[in-house]
């Protein structure tokens, strides 16, 4: 056995028994009901009905204030503190989702769900918006600004430093590191893995290279991230600017030249997708309701709402406007679900490519449909998904490290031994075989929900209050009123 098959033989129980673990679960009717998924459900819900549809009568006012249109007396006289910019922070946070969490996880929602599944995602990605807006919000509001300038934000500092009533105060520093942990594992066990081995499989199926030393690959992609994430997220945030606007860009348009290549099958296929999307017998075993589930449960793992990371990021924001920068960060879920991961299924459908899955596929599926127009399409994939899973790790290792720092203290040395340990599992998850990875990945992933939308909850009349005192002053949606 090589070494490929010695790391996938040891660490694939041990992935499966841990989401055993965290995916808990309930059978309705034959419907599969996951905990995490109805608690991530739920909260989008309450969020969007709470903030009466932001995702909505927000987005203009989103729009204007990252091209400027809208600018604050802080942006004017300059009085603010931070790292990064908006569009910097944007895009970090958009490249560490848009990417392969859409190009895969689109595809596997698909090869398991269906094309009912792209309904339930658009939606799953428009109530996210609220979500996000809600947690990037307390990720500002409490961060913390270091000695050096730097800043410091994300769950663990709105859970300890805004969860001030006597009852849940002093259980306070126990939920911070419980997320704290659990972010890192996401970040070290979760997103890097899940990154490196969609790659690694799509480079050593279109070119042939890699394929029997898929650690190799993971070797070098590691050196790569490692030389880069040393620079911080100010290093991040350049990378990012540029990168994903670009390859967002480029990635829709090339959907849209197969879109209009098969021009003759985009009709019937939206009718397709809304008529699965509410057939009975939409899941095998699932009906409606488990197409709904699984929907849910990959455009929530893609665009993160609900999980808090993007705070993270967004707390580096050079800013004095929590609320300002919320409407900007609910731009994400738009992005990232309801027009890359919209993107990568509909083609998925529109294609064909979906009627000849061999059990659970991920980028193969979305490369098999692009290469259904043109011989040179799956390189061009191979290319934007390189780009994508690059950036998608800078930004999980800033998460990670965040989180590791909050843990053991903001020191150089506390740094580096995080961002070596991050940059090590890049390796082992290349040599993981496909399943295994995502039901790790999403189980450290979605399990960061739980200590976050317990906060995010009880915050939430501190949320809704600072949406209210904006809009007032700023004479801004349905909250303007007095």
């Amino acid at each position: 056995m090589n070494l490929d098959g010695r790391i996938d033989s040891f660490l694939s129980p041990v992935a499966n028994k841990i989401s055993g673990i965290i995916f808990s679960h309930v059978t309705v009717n034959g419907v599969r009901v996951e905990f995490l998924i109805l608690l991530l459900m739920i909260a989008a819900v309450y969020f969007t009905f709470r903030t009466r549809f932001i995702g909505f009568w927000g987005f203009e006012h989103a729009i204007n204030l990252l091209t400027k249109k809208f600018q604050h007396e802080d942006v004017i006289k300059r009085k603010k503190r931070g790292e990064v910019s908006s569009f910097q922070a944007l895009t970090a946070t958009i490249s560490a989702s848009a990417g392969m969490g859409n190009v895969v996880g689109s595809a596997l929602a698909v090869s398991v769900g269906g094309p009912g599944v792209i309904f339930w995602m658009i939606i799953a990605g428009i109530f996210s918006m609220a979500l996000k807006f809600s947690e990037v919000l307390l990720g500002i509001k409490f961060r913390q600004i270091n000695k050096d300038g730097s800043s410091s934000g994300g769950p663990m500092y709105y859970i300890i430093n805004g969860l001030r009533a006597s009852w849940i105060k002093p259980f306070a520093p126990y939920l911070a590191n419980i997320y704290a942990i659990c972010c890192i594992f996401a970040m070290i066990g979760g997103w890097n893995l899940f990154q490196i081995n969609a790659i690694t499989t799509q480079i050593a199926n279109v070119t042939g290279f890699f394929a029997d030393q898929r650690w190799l690959f993971g070797l070098i992609v590691a050196l790569i991230t490692y030389v880069t994430v040393i620079g911080g997220i100010k290093s991040i945030g350049k990378f990012t600017s540029k990168v994903t606007p670009v390859m967002c860009s480029l990635y829709v348009f090339s959907a849209f030249i197969i879109c209009l290549l098969n021009i003759h099958h985009v009709p019937q296929t939206i009718v397709l997708i809304v008529k699965e999307a509410f057939k009975p017998q939409a899941v095998v075993g699932g009906g409606l309701f488990g197409c709904m589930l699984w929907g849910f449960r990959r455009a929530m793992f893609a665009n993160e709402a609900g999980l808090g990371t993007a705070s993270i990021a967004f707390s580096a924001v050079k800013t004095s406007k929590p609320v300002a920068q919320a409407f900007i960060a609910m731009l994400q879920p738009f992005v990232d679900t309801v027009i890359v991961g919209a993107s990568t299924a509909f083609i998925i459908v529109v294609t064909g490519a979906y009627l000849n899955t061999n059990g659970i596929e991920g980028i193969e599926l979305t490369s098999r449909a692009f290469g259904s127009v043109c011989p040179f399409f799956p390189v061009l994939l191979t290319f934007m998904a390189a780009c994508f899973v690059l950036s998608t790790m800078l930004c999980g290792s800033y998460y990670g490290t965040k989180s590791w720092n909050f843990l053991f203290g903001e020191s150089k040395i506390s740094t580096r031994t995080f961002q070596i340990i991050y940059c090590v599992f890049i390796v082992i998850g290349s040599a993981m075989n496909l399943k295994s990875v995502v039901n790790l990945s999403d189980a450290f992933t979605l399990f960061l929900a739980v200590p976050n939308l317990i906060a995010v909850f009880l915050l939430s009349d501190i949320i809704i209050k600072e949406l209210k005192r904006y809009c007032r002053k700023y004479d801004i949606g349905y909250f303007r009123e007095k």
